[in-house]
């Protein structure tokens, strides 16, 4: 039986979240749901006494193994809970921990499945979040659990006076640009947020474009992910010098609610291609984490077409999906021009959510295949 847990968190950086935003998600989860836990977040774990930073993920990893022995040592752990990758701590810190307690690590990101790999190996069973990672799991021999994303209870809230507006949340990569350049060439009102929209992409389009003069003369076989790249800079150039007015920097978490409650669209574009490499055939579209977000806060959700998101949610009646960027802008005109549907959708997604896709619903069933299996 599960009762008392040991958590540690980090999250790369790029990913727009830090290890206290994931503490939201787990801690205050787990604690509302009664479980006796102790957290500590990696950010504690790689500074010293005199506030000082260190990167050194042995020594960070030790720190994390001596504040679990010294809190195990008090009152033993069920379980050992924590979200890492390969260059934030080193793979001997899950031997350390399966010699005390039975050890979890929380994965994302199987497009950069890489980052895991080595850990994988280590942990006595991993989180994956995409279905996808599925066959990836049971080819490899990992021992791995599907649980997706969710919401958070405490931001069940609804909001009927919508704003008109289409809001994007996200950072600059991938097809996205693309995407949103095509929604405001159609007049759409769309309103951007996140990181990476307003460098100098002109001054790196121009440098990208002279590295593909080169590969190209040299028959070098990134030449494709560099144009690809390129033309996502010239496109990024073009939304901030003629729509320089949506663009706007990443949202705090109350405000980050607060706009998703009062759009009456939250635009969102999960597509990402394995390993960032446009070379790459291989592109993981799946349901992330602000699909559920957004029907939590009772909003409407237009998001990419895929199976695993139509296994979650009933399409048209609790999200909207599009397929490609003429069917965005369709769907996304004729629901702007039906403020009750978008209401009528968006109570739905929320209800859909209540009912089966909080944080609590899946750890619950989480820890109950555990303790069946495991523990």
């Amino acid at each position: 039986m599960i009762k008392r847990i040991y958590l540690t968190l980090s999250v790369n950086a790029s990913s727009g979240f830090d290890d206290f935003t994931y503490k939201y998600i787990f801690h205050d989860t787990l604690v509302k749901m009664g479980y006796d836990v102790v957290f500590y977040s990696y950010k504690e774990a790689s500074t010293n006494a005199k506030g000082e930073k260190t990167t050194d993920i042995k020594s960070i990893s030790e720190k994390i193994y001596q504040n679990f022995l010294i809190e195990h040592t008090k009152t033993p752990f069920d379980l050992f809970l924590s979200y890492f990758q390969n260059q934030q701590i080193i793979p001997e810190l899950f031997k350390w921990v399966k010699e005390k307690t039975f050890c979890v690590n929380y994965t994302t990101n199987f497009h950069q499945i890489s980052s895991y790999r080595d850990l994988l190996k280590e942990a006595d069973l991993s989180i994956f979040v995409s279905k996808e990672a599925e066959s990836y799991f049971t080819q490899n021999s990992f021992k791995g659990y599907y649980m997706p994303f969710a919401g958070l209870s405490k931001n069940l809230g609804f909001n009927a006076a919508k704003n008109g507006n289409i809001s994007f949340i996200g950072t600059a990569y991938g097809p996205r640009a693309n995407y949103l350049w095509r929604c405001l060439q159609n007049g759409l009102p769309l309103k951007i947020y996140g990181s990476n929209w307003n460098k100098n992409h002109a001054v790196r389009g121009s440098l990208r474009i002279l590295k593909l003069e080169t590969q190209v003369l040299t028959n070098n076989k990134s030449v494709i992910d560099t144009a690809y790249r390129c033309l996502n800079d010239l496109i990024m150039a073009e939304i901030n010098l003629g729509y320089k007015e949506v663009v706007n920097p990443p949202l705090s978490d109350e405000k980050y609610n607060q706009l998703i409650s009062d759009s009456s669209i939250i635009l969102n574009i999960p597509e990402s291609r394995y390993n960032h490499d446009f070379n790459n055939p291989n592109i993981l579209i799946g349901a992330n984490l602000r699909d559920f977000e957004v029907p939590t806060l009772g909003s409407l959700l237009l998001t990419q077409d895929n199976e695993e998101i139509k296994s979650l949610f009933e399409e048209n009646k609790e999200v909207v999906l599009f397929s490609n960027e003429l069917e965005m802008i369709d769907k996304a005109k004729f629901y702007l021009n039906r403020p009750g549907v978008i209401l009528k959708i968006a109570e739905a997604g929320q209800n859909r959510v209540k009912k089966e896709h909080l944080w609590e619903h899946r750890f619950k069933t989480f820890f109950t295949y555990l303790e069946n299996n495991y523990l």
